[in-house]
């Protein structure tokens, strides 16, 4: 029996026993706890408190913490300080300092077929894009040639800048740009041209860009046949969308109405990019681009359309 009185008595202490005493919490804000830790992480700790329940609170808050098995009061640690991602400065093209803080790529297009007949393809194209808070500025430059049974049979060079003005907080904005094209197998041999207008935004997001322009200008052809002065007008729209992490979409298309007589240009550009290494900065783009020209001489198409494969590196 006397055993049978102790194993009760050691029964009925044991939880008195085990009880942890509470640990004493003093927040930054001067607030203190009593309370028991149930768990703690690097971050956070969770209390059971007699009155308020069970609470977790942020280390951040606790300015200091004596615990139940150490009377010393100790300072959380602190919190790590935020990863600082190192961007490497931008030295421009080939670090020359030229269009620095550019969006710059390059095309190289090469294509050929043998056989009976042979034909061969180049193209090279370098684009730049800015925008800042007050401007967005757009330059391409291309070069295409190509053979028929070692005949040329075309052969064309443009490079054109284009300028928006922007407006805070108005999709409005105004615009300048201005194109230069050779071409071996038109009318004149080179020709220049200018327009300014106003454009609006439609859309602009981190996925889709939407603009449209209308405008006035003109256009000035030299050598051949045709050395014209011609004022136009201009309506354009162009896009640009991310369809995902790796696929993109270009389009443009402007017409260019004579001021003179019904005659009129039609500028349509497409391209579709697929990123094969986004960290090398290697891409496939496949383009099509076309001019409709309604001045024209002789049996001359009137169009003149022009594909690409190329593989596009970002400079």
């Amino acid at each position: 029996m006397i055993y049978i009185r102790y194993l009760l008595l050691a029964i009925l202490l044991t939880p008195l026993v085990s009880q942890a005493t509470p640990s004493k919490i003093e927040l930054v804000n001067g607030d203190t706890l009593t309370a028991d830790i149930v768990s703690e992480t690097d971050d956070t700790l969770k209390l059971n408190h007699p009155l308020l329940g069970v609470m977790i609170i942020p280390r951040s808050r606790i300015k200091s913490l004596v615990s139940s098995t150490n009377t010393e009061p100790t300072t959380p640690p602190p919190q790590a300080k935020p990863e600082v991602q190192h961007v490497d400065a931008d030295d421009g093209l080939f670090g020359t300092g030229l269009y620095t803080n550019w969006k710059r790529r390059l095309d190289l297009g090469l294509g050929g077929t043998a056989g009976k007949s042979s034909t061969n393809q180049l193209n090279i194209g370098f684009n730049a894009d800015y925008e800042s808070k007050q401007m967005r500025t757009s330059h391409k430059t291309a070069f295409f040639r190509a053979e028929s049974d070692h005949e040329l049979s075309a052969q064309s060079f443009f490079t054109s800048m284009n300028r928006d003005w922007l407006r805070p907080d108005s999709p409005w904005f105004q615009f300048a740009g201005g194109r230069f094209d050779l071409d071996k197998f038109k009318d004149w041999d080179y020709r220049t041209n200018a327009n300014a207008g106003f454009g609006y935004e439609f859309v602009n997001t981190d996925t889709w860009f939407f603009v449209g322009r209308s405008g006035l200008g003109f256009n000035r052809t030299f050598g051949g046949e045709q050395q014209d002065f011609t004022p136009e007008g201009m309506l354009g729209i162009e896009t640009k969308w991310d369809m995902n992490q790796y696929q993109h979409v270009e389009f443009s298309n402007t017409y260019y109405p004579s001021l003179n007589d019904r005659d009129y240009r039609n500028l349509t550009s497409l391209d579709w990019i697929l990123d094969l290494n986004s960290f090398v900065g290697v891409a496939l783009k496949l383009g099509v681009t076309n001019e409709y020209d309604s001045t024209v001489h002789d049996d001359t198409d009137p169009n003149d359309f022009k594909y690409t494969v190329s593989l596009a590196w970002k400079l």
